[in-house]
């Protein structure tokens, strides 16, 4: 028997939950998405829901979900990448002392949006001191950080929770890079910014790509935080489809469908053309060719 079918013999207990669950429910929302198996008659053709979609304030929500997913995902994978090379390079004691960075990790995601909430709103704490200061007349005059349409408030809230993961990834990929690279570099006449090119940076990539997917794709379909800090319109694709699914009649249950069904194909969709992209870049750098051939 084949090394990975025994391996996949010995999951099966644990695999065939998942997906008996996950494919069933995918299966549900193809269906429902194209009229079938709801819990009422369906007059309108297979593909009315997806066409609905275009002709509603969809694309603003999916331009929205896209840039608070991307601008928040970079973010916390630049932040967290800085902090950890800087906390790699500390002393071993104080590196003991770092291990506060894991507080947001513990934070559930609806205590952050309360936490940006709290700071951030127009009658938030740092509006108050504004005011206090003399810095604007009234707290109303406190810049639209939340609520404003932007999705700031959001983008906040994910880089304060995301980063720390990030910085746990790559501070775990950095534990395994061995120091003396970095000062035969050095010697050699690298400066700082070839030491992150030809040094870091290759060693980091596989460990900030898998970040970024992650966080990318979780900013772009989470519910919770766009819930509390998200604008009612646009709003983004996960509160558009709960709002179609909880707060209309039924017959809106296909557009719901298809709301979900869309996000799913183009998660699935970015994760292929990210990774190719990827690929084709690493294969462009120099040295690529005479590492395969080694290889």
């Amino acid at each position: 028997m084949r090394p990975a079918l025994h391996t996949v013999l010995k999951l099966a207990p644990v695999l065939l939950p998942c997906l008996l669950l996950f494919g069933g429910g995918l299966a549900l929302a193809v269906a429902q998405s194209l009229g079938l198996w709801l819990p009422f008659p369906h007059a309108g053709a297979m593909g009315d829901a997806y066409v609905a979609l275009w002709k509603g304030h969809m694309a603003d929500s999916f331009l929205l979900s896209l840039r608070v997913g991307l601008v928040s995902a970079a973010l916390s994978v630049v932040l967290g990448t800085m902090l950890a090379v800087g906390l790699w390079r500390m002393p071993a004691g104080l590196q003991q002392l770092g291990v506060v960075y894991k507080i947001p990790l513990i934070l559930p995601h609806i205590a952050v949006a309360f936490i940006v909430l709290v700071f951030f709103a127009k009658s938030g704490l740092l509006s108050s001191l504004a005011y206090h200061a003399g810095l604007i007349d009234r707290p109303a005059a406190f810049p639209s950080l939340v609520f404003g349409g932007s999705g700031v408030g959001m983008i906040m809230a994910y880089v304060y929770k995301e980063t720390p993961f990030v910085l746990l990834m790559a501070y775990a990929s950095l534990k395994r890079l061995d120091g003396r690279l970095l000062d035969t570099a050095h010697m050699l006449g690298a400066g700082m910014w070839m030491q992150w090119r030809c040094v870091l940076l290759p060693h980091l990539a596989p460990a900030l790509h898998t970040s970024f997917i992650i966080l990318f794709l979780y900013a772009f379909g989470a519910f919770e935080i766009p819930f509390l800090l998200g604008e009612s319109k646009p709003g983004m694709l996960s509160i558009e489809a709960y709002n179609l699914y909880f707060q209309r009649d039924l017959s809106f249950r296909p557009q719901a469908m298809a709301v979900l069904v869309c996000m799913f194909v183009f998660s699935l969709g970015f994760i292929v053309l990210y990774m190719r992209a990827v690929q084709r870049f690493a294969s462009r750098r120099p040295g690529a060719a005479a590492r395969e051939r080694k290889l």
